[in-house]
């Protein structure tokens, strides 16, 4: 965009001077703005900015000094260079007082063309050196008040990173391309009780112990880096530390040394020793409870297996010499055998869950269910059950023995816990939403009240008295574990006499 033209203003009375000042101005590059008399003017300089004034001695009212001396009481037309030019009052006295109100030029007619547009030249060009240079000042005050705000700035920025580098947890630090030390943070001395004007000059590599010291050295000729080092403290102590590096550069690329920062791990290390110790544990644990599994398998079941023979027989032998009361008490041991041998069956099942890895492909949940209901045929038919099945049962990398024990339990629970007035009426759903599929196991049988909302999923537990219903109380506890191992949920929701719905969610990368 092209700077405006400066304005010249031109003040006489008669309009014939005003033209003839026109005529002569037309070849200068600058815009002519005229009035005829002295209050006019002084109204036009108060709305525009001229670069020059020419002004006519001999006029009525105010002269042409009269508005000089007005103009140079004006801040803003104090300085503006001003010409007279005029017919009359020629004289030295004329003069002297035109130079003393402030002209800088006292021109008399007939004016030379030539020599006024040369004069009026010479001050339009100091004008516009001055704007210039007012520009230019400004631009640098600009520039010098965006430094001043930038250095302010930095000192902001460069005093919070030095209260952060300075009061973080962690060891920071800097080494020069020899590995020597250049800075380190306070927090050596509480890290390695080592003061951090004492650590200047040193290598990084002397405050490793002997077999990390190499490992470091080839550290940092690799370039950026996270390592655990094991440092020495100055009590003679070891501090495990975990350390990050990067290399840092000058502005032509070439390698000036090396930024870290090292954490103290200690407290990770001794947690994770302690969660080996406990996985070991758990490992262990899981090695007994599965010979366990194997143990009663066959020594636990072998003397029920010889109890209810021996009944049997014994049943069979003297059954009928004996009153009404003994054979109670044979029925009595028999259902205590039979009971028994069904509790360690579903112990076997519990402890059995997770003792294979899942299956690397995925396999059709809508198979397992299938032959959850296949198992469930007598009691489903027995009680007159409606089983809905959903379509569109996923595929997932799950043990499929163990989702038919889950769907079989939950389906077998809607079944003996059915509505004594209604026939149950079970439906399976499944949806997805955030990376994770839910299934739900729904009834119409008697409900649960929600104060046992969580014990149900407890091992042994039972919420109503045998005679009323059979079970062993570790069922719900087997689909609990299942879905335990692959990373799932599993609730109840329940309105007492209207029914169940048991709920699950099985990732859809399960794991386990």
């Amino acid at each position: 965009m092209s700077p405006a033209k400066p304005k010249i203003l031109a003040v006489d009375n008669r309009p014939a001077n005003l033209l003839a000042l026109r005529k002569v101005l037309a070849r200068v590059d600058a815009r002519l703005i005229e009035a005829d008399n002295g209050n006019d003017a002084l109204a036009l300089c108060l709305d525009h900015e001229f670069a020059l004034i020419l002004v006519d001695v001999d006029m009525p009212g105010m002269d042409g000094y009269e508005l000089a001396e007005l103009l140079r009481g004006e801040p803003k037309t104090a300085h503006v260079p001003l010409i007279f030019v005029t017919a009359s009052c020629s004289d030295d006295i004329h003069r002297r007082r035109g130079y003393g109100v402030g002209a800088v030029e006292y021109i008399q007619k007939p004016v030379d063309d030539f020599i006024l547009r040369s004069k009026v030249g010479v001050f339009l060009e100091l004008y516009l050196a001055r704007k210039g240079l007012e520009a230019e000042l400004a631009r640098s005050e600009a520039m010098a008040a965006s430094l001043r705000e930038g250095e302010a700035r930095l000192r902001v920025s460069e005093q919070k990173f030095r209260n952060l580098v300075e009061n973080t947890a962690d060891m920071i630090w800097e080494v020069d391309c020899d590995g020597r030390l250049t800075y380190v943070s306070p927090r050596s001395l509480d890290l390695l009780g080592l003061d951090p004007a004492a650590l200047e000059g040193r290598t990084l590599v002397s405050l490793c112990r002997p077999e990390d010291a190499s490992r470091l050295g080839l550290a940092l000729l690799g370039g950026s880096h996270r390592m655990e080092l094991v440092l020495e403290a100055a009590d003679g102590g070891r501090v495990h530390t975990e350390c990050s590096m990067l290399p840092f550069h000058d502005a032509d690329g070439a390698l000036i040394g090396y930024r870290g920062i090292t954490r103290d791990i200690s407290i990770r290390r001794k947690v994770q020793a302690e969660l080996a110790r406990k996985t070991a544990d758990l490992e262990r644990s899981n090695a007994d409870l599965e010979q366990f599994a194997y143990v009663a398998s066959h020594d636990l079941r072998e003397p029920l297996r010889m109890v209810n023979s021996f009944l049997g027989l014994l049943e069979r032998r003297i059954l009928a010499t004996l009153d009404d009361e003994c054979r109670e008490f044979i029925a009595f041991a028999k259902d205590g055998a039979r009971r028994m041998d069904h509790l360690i069956l579903d112990l076997l099942d519990y402890a059995r869950i997770g003792r294979n890895a899942p299956p690397e492909r995925p396999v059709p949940l809508g198979r397992a269910l299938e032959t959850a209901l296949a198992n469930l045929t007598v009691a489903l038919t027995e009680s007159g059950a409606e089983v809905t099945v959903p379509a569109g049962m996923p595929d997932l990398c799950v043990d499929e023995v163990e989702f038919v024990r889950l769907f079989q339990n939950l389906i077998a629970n809607a079944v003996k816990y059915r509505h004594p007035d209604r026939p149950p009426r079970i439906r399976i759903l499944v949806g997805h939403a955030d990376e994770e599929w839910s299934f739900a196991v729904e009834d119409n049988g008697i409900g649960i009240e929600p104060q046992y909302f969580d014990r149900i999923f407890q091992i042994f537990q039972r919420l109503h008295v045998r005679g009323e219903a059979d079970g062993t109380g570790i069922g719900l506890a087997v689909c609990k574990r299942v879905v335990n191992r692959y990373r799932g949920r599993i609730w109840v929701e329940s309105v007492p006499g209207q029914g169940c719905r048991f709920r699950f969610t099985v990732p859809d990368a399960p794991g386990a």
